[in-house]
């Protein structure tokens, strides 16, 4: 941990400085100025100038346009694999695989690391975890995007809105089964055999709201899937239709939905059953709990004091889960108990500040090349694959493997090969500022052999290890 309060409060909140930067005022309104906005997300270069990058690099910021260049994969595909040779096997990979999460992950990095708002780009990765869509078993890659967008886009709202939002997107409709979940007993229902699915009612509760400790029963999860029936999308333009999410009546299981306890009776068709559902949900005390506990963990302790989160609870309460409000709760909390506190940095995080501190630009390669895609995923962490609905862990337990550590070794050290710009008398002074002045462990990397070796020192000391 920093010994320098700019410096901890920068990497404990955001990515940390560059060696001979520091932060433009005092840390609490450095860190509360960046919630009030949404700020751009593009593909940023050191100098906070946007990067000219090929087409296939353009960011897609709605649902509509992940939806044209589907179609235009699918086309293209459907027309070049009857002739099933390796040359359109790689444009198939190429185009919808890989093009996907490598634009998604570079914009998301260089914005972290050259943006104005490494505070926001914090949360905003915690909110995406939260409310994870992974692609690892469904074709839902092209709408990753719009989806991490659309989450980015609510931060300044409530976290009811968040939610309503996110459960009826597209990724997050396929993503967990909802686009084909049907009730029994509606009209498609009764007529076509389909049958309903639980997976998102089920971690609706579980995952993005109440928690198990709500003590909700497997009755109220299909209930839960029960008031989501309906709920899907138009997966490509059909008909002149614009894509996007839909309400199908006829697909929605009719009658009162008892959810915990309480009777949700229907109206437009059903439409206000979810709505009413979420918003309840999200003010829910174990929601607000589970929460709170959750974002302290990401930003304070694996074991954060319970003060601490019963604080940022009763904020969360009593601004009627406002994210803005929230979000200062926890900045409060870490400033307040400072460097008393230790969190490891996951390997997103820690992989954006080293590229923050030694100011090494970000490789825009795009694949198969080494792109920073696939540096995420050798680190064990890549962006869209999480294995589970609930998301990348936080806590250092599922991080510290001796397999995991080796590969953050590698990459300090290829980071070091590739830093540039970088003086040893700067990066003696940033190890001063982060382990002490001539402490044995800022000797250590100013008496490093080399500066790729002296960079490997730094990057992957307990100091810079954790935050």
């Amino acid at each position: 941990m920093a010994v320098d309060e700019k410096l901890f409060v920068a990497r404990r909140l955001g990515f940390g400085l560059k060696a001979g930067e520091d932060l433009p005022g005092a840390p609490r309104d450095w860190a509360l100025d960046q919630l009030r906005s949404v700020p751009p997300l593009d593909f940023f270069g050191a100098d906070g100038a946007t990067l000219h990058l090929p087409r296939d690099a353009q960011p897609i910021d709605n649902f509509a346009d992940a939806c044209s260049q589907w179609n235009d994969m699918r086309q293209k595909d459907d027309e070049q694999t009857k002739k099933f040779n390796d040359t359109i096997q790689m444009v198939m990979w190429m185009n919808y695989e890989a093009l996907p999460r490598w634009r998604q992950t570079l914009a998301l990095s260089l914005t972290a690391v050259n943006g104005q708002s490494p505070v926001f780009e914090r949360f905003w990765h915690f909110w995406v975890n939260h409310f994870t869509v992974s692609t690892a078993e469904n074709n839902g890659k092209v709408l990753q995007d719009a989806y991490m967008r659309l989450i980015r886009a609510r931060m300044t709202g409530s976290f009811a809105d968040l939610t309503f939002d996110v459960i009826t997107s597209p990724a997050m409709l396929l993503y967990l089964d909802n686009a084909a979940s049907v009730g029994p007993k509606s009209r498609e229902g009764r007529n076509s055999g389909e049958t309903l699915n639980e997976n998102l009612g089920r971690e609706l509760l579980e995952l993005h709201t109440v928690s198990p400790a709500a003590g909700y029963t497997q009755d109220d999860v299909v209930q839960a899937a029960l008031a989501l029936t309906g709920w899907s999308f138009v997966p490509w333009y059909r008909d002149s239709k614009k894509f996007g999410t839909i309400f199908n009546t006829n697909r929605h299981e009719p009658g009162v939905r008892k959810i915990m306890g309480k009777d949700y009776k229907p109206k437009d068709g059903g439409a206000n059953q979810l709505r009413d559902l979420v918003n309840d949900l999200a003010a829910h005390p174990s929601t607000i709990a589970h929460l709170s506990m959750k974002l302290a963990q990401a930003f304070i302790s694996d074991t954060p004091p319970q003060d601490s989160v019963d604080r940022i609870a009763k904020v969360f309460a009593d601004s009627n889960g406002d994210l803005v409000a929230i979000h200062t709760a926890v900045i409060e909390e870490v400033l307040t108990l400072g460097p008393s506190t230790r969190k490891l940095a996951t390997p997103m995080t820690w992989l954006l500040q080293c590229y923050k501190v030694t100011g090494t630009p970000i490789d825009p390669a795009q694949p198969p090349g080494h792109s920073i895609d696939l540096i995420m995923k050798e680190l064990g962490r890549p962006l869209d694959e999480s294995p589970q609905p609930n998301g990348w862990s936080e806590l250092a337990a599922d991080w510290l493997s001796k397999a995991l550590l080796d590969r953050r070794v590698r990459t300090a050290y290829l980071i070091g090969t590739a830093t540039q710009d970088l003086l040893p008398d700067a990066l003696g002074s940033y190890a001063d500022r982060l382990m002490g002045v001539d402490s044995a462990a800022a000797l250590s990397v100013k008496r490093a052999e080399s500066m790729p070796l002296a960079i490997a020192t730094l990057l992957t000391s307990p100091q810079f290890l954790w935050l």
